[in-house]
């Protein structure tokens, strides 16, 4: 089957005028093997990882703390290391920032963890995307996911995206940080971590497995579409900032029409983002399909900074259970 692939904005939440392609709409294009459909993209923005990132976050730059690769272990915010098990996944949550380091899929990956002290003993789980080239820890002190953690006692957990080229149908998708395109037996190597992150946090008792979400933006928000559909017997909701469907989201989009269930959506978007078609388009095709969508069109707003409020779609997806 042939599937029109839609991507991203990986630019730099500071750099504003540097991301014209996403206030535009101007991409480009990769054209795949005859036959297929041409691959539409926002090319990284060079040198996106200047001064400022660390304090505003980014879509294409440098993050806070970087997050370094270990084996088997959790390491807390004052540096000490915690045991673990279950690939370096804890059996118990403790209050606190942590960094988990865990092998799937034949990769070392890391997952920054939040648990607040707000939260109960089955708080709802909610897995963090952050957009190309920003870094968990960052994503989640500039999106405001953190203090609402706080606020709503949610745990979170945000994996680490690898920036790489990823191959669909024979086309090329350059320097994205998520796979939201293959699937696991196609050699997806993020909807196994996302997986395995989802069941054994699970698997502590403490958090609620009928409220278990994945919120995304930008890139992680195509990610969030994808796992959120494939995935959606197991997650409550999906939350997808400044995305859509990464198949375009129109008339029979394989995602929406394979989904084994319904599940919500909650879609935020701004009208000057490149993006914003494609995003309407998903939308107009989940709602005629049956599924229930929050739909939040942020007047004037382009790709970056996130668009909006993120408590809106990440209350209304708090609100959901399966």
């Amino acid at each position: 089957m042939n599937r029109t692939l839609a991507l991203s904005c990986p630019c730099l939440i500071v750099a504003l005028a540097a991301c014209s392609g996403a206030s535009t709409g101007d991409s480009s294009s990769d054209a795949g093997p005859e036959g297929s459909p041409a691959v539409v993209f926002f090319p990284r923005v060079a040198g996106s990882s200047g001064a400022g990132a660390a304090a505003m976050g980014a879509d294409g730059g440098a993050g806070g703390d970087p997050t370094g690769v270990g084996g088997g272990s959790t390491t807390s915010a004052d540096g000490g290391a915690k045991p673990a098990s279950g690939g370096g996944l804890p059996t118990t949550l403790t209050v606190g920032a942590s960094t988990l380091s865990l092998s799937v899929a034949g990769s070392s990956r890391t997952a920054a963890l939040y648990v607040p002290a707000s939260a109960t003993s089955a708080a709802p789980l909610v897995i963090a995307l952050h957009g190309d080239g920003d870094t968990d820890t960052n994503f989640l002190a500039t999106s405001g996911l953190q203090a609402l953690a706080d606020s709503r006692g949610f745990v979170l957990v945000a994996p680490q995206g690898i920036t790489r080229d990823v191959t669909v149908q024979g086309q090329t998708v350059p320097q994205v940080d998520w796979d939201a395109y293959n699937s696991a037996a196609d050699g997806n190597i993020d909807l196994p971590l996302l997986e395995q992150l989802r069941t054994q946090l699970q698997a502590t008792g403490q958090v609620d497995a009928k409220r278990t979400l994945v919120f995304g933006y930008s890139q992680g928000g195509y990610m969030s579409f994808l796992y959120g559909l494939t995935d959606a017997t197991v997650l409550s909701c999906a939350a997808v900032l400044a995305a859509s469907s990464p198949y375009g989201g129109g008339a029979g989009d394989p995602l929406i029409g394979g989904a084994p269930r319904k599940i919500p959506v909650a879609m935020q978007i701004g009208t000057a983002d490149g993006a914003y078609a494609a995003a309407q388009a998903t939308e107009s095709t989940l709602q005629a399909a049956g599924f229930a969508v929050q739909w939040n069109a942020v007047s004037g707003a382009g790709h970056v900074p996130i668009p909006g409020d993120v408590s809106v779609p990440l209350g209304y997806c708090l609100g959901q259970s399966l």
